[in-house]
């Protein structure tokens, strides 16, 4: 292809064009491009540049046709790609825009600012190795500067090569002036190379080194807590025992602190979280002259309860809570609430808070030791308050509730009573009950902003959504909307609000704020885009290390775990749902058309054929709808060019937050759910959840070696502490009976099945009879109602009827087996769509109605189930 030059004139206007661009004159930039175009109307660079400037107008379509026209007529210019690659990165497609980076480089191999465009994509994108051969590149050609050694370091470490970069930093550290006082970009440079060196495994070499440096280090206490941790590794206590009490002197509630200290001293407990005697008694004494010392000190008081047992636990206790119901802190059984593992500690600390109940009720004081009337009225509420979270927690509600009355009689308007009333009613699944109490206390602080949060979550519970936006409002400014939630990032907000939806059956709306979740993290990620060169110019290396290792399982935090797994969930959902219209249909009568009379499937054609006529012309008009609000929409976006600056603002607000409704209508409902499960098993690789979301997709997409591969995982990650969750079951039972039914899975998937599972005893063997493997789990796992209700799923799964299914679930002592509530309504939900008479229904009805008397799906059911199970019994 022959070279694109311009004439002189058109060279200095095209050079005015780069200059517009980049200091953000983008009219004035668009008119001197048009300039070039009208004599030179096939000029790549010109074209390109001026895609780049519409791009920043928010014209992205034209931009990109423009970027293209730009490559069609100069391939080989490295501007034009360079400008295709500032496109896709500003649309965020990192992938489109390395390669456009790549493919300029290739023109112009030694462009200074396209490399460094290109390593920050790549380190963006934790492409570590490509980054550290981009900052190399960048420093043969530069090697005079600061930043690009740095950059290059940093590369290596990223890339687990200690010593290169070891090698770098140090080479770079010989140009430096050996006399010049360190400022703080000096003492951030040493800091890092010392944990390079402790990263290498160089234990001696990291202190040794942190002894030179320590002198001229600015973070002092930094220093310290690194020697104190290598002299732990080193067997060095004594040194370390001396360095951590330095730091608690600095900083008394540290827990690491105090945690070094106990390993340093040798006092630290056995794996199974126990300490000897000897320990003990070395503990309270340190902790006692602690106490003595730092008379404010939380930890000191708090720390001993751990460890001790007996008297000494209960006189502790007892020091330690006094003081906390006096000053009427509400976090005091949250605080305690780690010690409830040990049944013993439990049994005291009721025994204690009863004791307090009883002699503050009797003569307003804790003990009989103390003098009566000691105690203010407002120490009551508190202790009642305690006991009536302590019964709440160990599944006690009619306790708890009847604490609470006699605190509410006492104090009317004490909102953490209410509030707790609340919670204990929620933990029962009355959600309205809940929401009427919280709303009430809400009511009685409306300046309470966390009562305002609590109360929305709890409406979103109740199916009150719009009281929940209506409450949400109030916290807003009078000029913002609720799509301001949005740009706030709340993402409680929209999980709760998203989950609603979902239970309500809105599918497009639940799926529009769980995607803003998604949203929220690419943006999070995003935001970090600027930090990359502002870092290393500025060598606050540690916490930029950091916030690249964050960065690798940033969507491993609980809010993106929860969304992602109700997004599956809605697409699992919008999957089975033509197929149980279809099972539906088939129990009419619609599906079997061979035992009709000829006349009679004639009449079902052409009523399936009218009724498909008119789901299409349904359809038809529900596009037209679309379209037109599309046209709408785009019509106001060209208006609000000439609106105010809050209106433009509000559009892109709305244009960014993901359509739900389009996902909704996806045709691929299953593939959605893939992408969402692969983001899972990546970035939370040790959750289960992430394996039991993989377990609903792929058994759908019946792809079985997948399907066993999320069963294994999930198996590995169970223990004795932990078992596998009763699903791995159903799973397992449902790969058997495909591979002993399904004639089309290939016979390598069907050999390696077997080979993997030969020594798992958890799965069945090809030679299994399924229905006695099933029946063996249920004998094994009679004492769990939730392992009871998965047996009788898989009954149903082998065809052996809704008898039997009922009769996995409610025979053999089934009012003695463990069920929690989640569990019990999960059994309940499930044993009502099997067709069974009424009274079986009732049956176990009562005794969940026993067993869980304030929760409503197990009052009066089976009035509601009798017409509808008679008819399916009848049938």
């Amino acid at each position: 292809m022959k070279k694109q030059e311009l004439p002189k004139r058109e060279q200095g206007v095209f050079k005015t064009v780069m200059k517009c661009y980049e200091q953000k004159q983008y009219k004035k930039g668009l008119r001197n491009a048009d300039q070039i175009l009208k004599k030179h109307s096939n000029h790549g660079e010109t074209l390109a540049m001026k895609g780049l400037i519409l791009n920043c107008l928010k014209r992205k379509k034209e931009a990109v046709e423009y970027a293209q026209k730009g490559l069609k007529a100069n391939f080989k210019s490295h501007v034009c790609w360079h400008v295709y690659g500032l496109i896709h990165r500003s649309d965020r497609k990192y992938e489109d825009a390395i390669k456009s980076y790549t493919m300029a480089l290739k023109w112009d191999k030694d462009n200074l600012l396209i490399l460094k465009d290109l390593s920050l994509l790549q380190i963006q994108r934790g492409v570590y190795d490509g980054f550290q051969e981009t900052r190399r590149r960048i420093l043969v050609l530069k090697s005079d500067q600061r930043i690009n050694w740095i950059a290059y370091a940093v590369g290596n470490h990223m890339c687990g090569d200690h010593q290169k970069c070891l090698h770098i930093l140090d080479t770079f550290i010989k140009t430096l002036d050996k006399d010049k006082v360190w400022d703080y970009q000096d003492s951030e440079m040493f800091l890092y190379r010392n944990r390079i060196i402790e990263e290498s495994g160089d234990l001696k070499g990291a202190l040794a080194n942190l002894k030179k440096i320590e002198a001229d280090a600015l973070d002092k206490q930094y220093v310290w807590q690194t020697r104190a941790r290598i002299q732990i590794k080193l067997g060095q206590k004594a040194a370390a025992e001396a360095v951590y009490r330095k730091l608690l002197e600095v900083n008394n509630e540290n827990k690491a602190y105090h945690t070094g200290l106990q390993e340093s001293l040798g006092l630290s407990p056995s794996k199974d979280g126990k300490w000897t005697e000897e320990q003990t008694k070395s503990l309270c004494e340190m902790y006692d002259d602690f106490k003595a010392k730092w008379k404010y000190c939380s930890y000191a008081k708090r720390f001993p309860l751990t460890f001790t047992t007996g008297k000494a636990f209960s006189e502790r206790v007892d020091e330690y809570m006094r003081p906390k119901l006096r000053k009427g802190v509400p976090s005091l059984f949250r605080d305690l609430k780690s010690l409830y593992g040990d049944k013993e500690k439990v049994k005291t600390i009721e025994e204690t808070v009863k004791s307090y109940y009883e002699n503050l009720k009797k003569d307003r004081r804790f003990s009989p030791s103390d003098e009566v009337d000691s105690e203010t009225p407002n120490v009551f509420v508190w202790v009642l308050y305690f006991l009536a979270s302590h019964h709440e927690f160990l599944g006690r509600p009619m306790e708890a509730l009847k604490l609470l009355d006699e605190g509410i009689e006492h104090t009317p308007t004490a909102i953490d009573l209410h509030v707790l009333r609340a919670r204990t009613f929620k933990h029962q699944r009355d959600f309205q009950k809940a929401y009427d109490i919280l709303n009430y206390a809400r009511e009685l602080d409306l300046a309470d902003r966390y009562l305002n949060t609590k109360c929305v979550r709890y409406a979103f519970r109740a199916g009150k959504v719009e009281d929940g936006e209506r409450i949400v409002k109030l916290f807003l400014r009078d000029s913002d909307t609720l799509d301001s939630l949005f740009e706030m990032q709340a993402m409680w907000y929209e999980l709760s609000y998203g989950m609603s939806q979902l239970k309500l059956g809105n599918y497009a709306k639940a799926l529009t704020k769980l995607y803003s979740v998604e949203k929220h993290f690419e943006d999070i990620s995003e935001d970090q885009f600027d930090f990359h060169t502002w870092c290393l110019r500025k060598t606050t290396l540690r916490a930029y290390v950091d916030m690249l290792k964050y960065q690798e399982n940033l969507r491993g935090h609980r809010f993106f775990l929860k969304a992602a797994s109700e997004i599956i969930k809605v697409f699992v959902t919008l999957y089975d749902k033509p197929k149980r219209e279809e099972a539906a249909g088939a129990g009419n009568g619609e599906a079997d058309l061979s035992k009709l009379t000829a006349k009679e499937r004639r009449a079902i054609k052409k009523r399936q054929k009218r009724l498909a006529a008119k789901a299409k012309k349904k359809e038809e008009a529900e596009a037209k709808k679309r379209a037109e609000l599309e046209a709408q929409k785009s019509k106001e976006a060209s208006q609000s060019a000439t609106a105010s600056s809050e209106a433009t603002k509000a559009n892109s607000l709305k244009e960014s937050i993901p359509d739900g409704g389009k996902y909704a209508e996806a045709q691929d409902p299953l593939g959605e759910a893939t992408k969402m499960v692969k983001q899972m098993q990546r970035y939370a690789p040790n959750q289960v959840q992430s394996h039991l979301c993989a377990l609903e997709v792929y058994s759908r997409k019946k792809r079985y070696l997948l399907l066993l591969q999320a069963i294994k995982r999930t198996l590995k990650l169970a223990s004795s502490a932990s078992p596998p969750p009763p699903e791995v079951h159903y799973h397992s039972i449902l790969l058997g009976k495909a591979l002993k039914e399904e004639k089309d899975i290939h016979p390598t998937v069907v050999k390696i099945i077997n080979l993997e599972t030969e020594d798992m005893p958890q799965i069945p063997k090809s030679s299994d009879d399924l229905a006695a493997f099933n029946d063996s789990y249920l004998k094994a796992n009679l004492a769990s109602l939730r392992h009871r209700t998965v047996a009788a799923k898989c009954r149903v799964l082998l065809g052996q009827g809704a008898e039997k299914a009922y009769e996995a679930i409610h025979e053999g002592k089934f009012a003695e087996c463990a069920m929690d509530l989640g569990a019990s309504v999960e059994a309940f939900a499930f044993v009502k769509t099997l067709k069974l008479p009424a009274d079986k229904i009732e049956a176990m009805r009562k005794t969940l109605h026993e067993n869980f008397p304030l929760t409503p799906d197990f009052k009066e059911a089976a009035k509601e189930l009798e017409a509808s199970t008679e008819a399916g019994a009848k049938s």
